[in-house]
């Protein structure tokens, strides 16, 4: 279990493990994202023989498979974008977690702000993916953030625990959790991503130590790991670093840019 003290951050940046998860959303297509593993397989193999590092690639659905298996044995990860619901059935369009799982998905991103905002995603469907997710082997990588207006208004905390209630229900009611596994909360707020607007170190700081408290309080024996996201760069990833409990980065438009994915992982 993390305690959350005061010794000095940049002594512990030395040694910490942190994630580093790189959310390519609908950027690119199959073919550019295949040319983008290819171009700098080398150097990505690199960053994840690092022991204080893990790198998981997020690309789009199509592309899961055929990357899966040129990293099958390196270090690096695979993660879908989202996942269905539902374990199988009619439901069109949608991608099942056993069907991620099958693919070589180690981890996947649900509750993200944009499948909240344009599908109408709510709480406690973001639950059962969650819990479709554990089912079936998966880590979720659970995004959780509030809008402008409420970060204006102090609703902060109100609103993350808002997001975070059905999880933590579910925890309690009796969701088992491998012990091998991360369950993984990204703390993205929505003013923040993709406007090159980063929280104050205060306030993040603020939101990881609520955040140990607040799940080690619900299941202090499950593997709790947090990270940051929302305009994420080279300029302001070391000072971020410095974060208590931060245990890493969701990366979104710095991914695609792999010089500058590199600079942030390596800084």
């Amino acid at each position: 279990m993390r305690k959350n003290n005061h010794k000095n951050s940049e002594s512990k940046k030395m040694n910490k493990h942190y994630i580093f998860a790189a959310n390519w959303k609908m950027n690119l297509d199959i073919d550019q994202e295949l040319n983008y593993v290819s171009s700098n397989y080398d150097q990505l193999i690199s960053l994840s023989e690092n022991i204080n590092t893990s790198i998981i690639l997020c690309p789009s659905f199509v592309s899961l498979y055929p990357i899966n298996k040129i990293f099958q044995d390196s270090n690096i990860s695979i993660g879908a974008q989202d996942c269905s619901n539902h374990t199988k059935g009619s439901f069109t369009g949608q991608v099942s977690a056993i069907s991620l799982h099958n693919v070589g998905c180690q981890y996947c991103l649900i509750g993200h702000s944009e499948r909240r905002q344009h599908a109408n995603e709510t709480n406690q469907k973001i639950s059962q993916k969650f819990s479709q997710l554990v089912n079936h082997k998966v880590s979720p990588i659970l995004c959780i953030g509030e809008t402008s207006e409420e970060h204006k208004q102090q609703s902060t905390i109100a609103i993350l625990t808002q997001q975070l209630q059905e999880i933590f229900n579910l925890i309690k009611s009796g969701l088992i959790i491998p012990n091998h596994m991360s369950i993984i909360i990204a703390y993205e707020p929505i003013w923040s991503i993709g406007t090159g607007n980063t929280p104050s170190i205060d306030h993040l700081e603020n939101i990881f130590a609520w955040l140990l408290d607040k799940t080690e309080k619900i299941a202090p024996n499950i593997n709790w790991k947090f990270l940051y996201g929302g305009s994420i760069n080279s300029k302001n990833s070391k000072k971020l670093k410095t974060i208590n409990n931060l245990d890493g980065f969701l990366i979104g438009k710095a991914s695609l840019d792999f010089a500058e994915l590199e600079k942030i992982v390596k800084l």
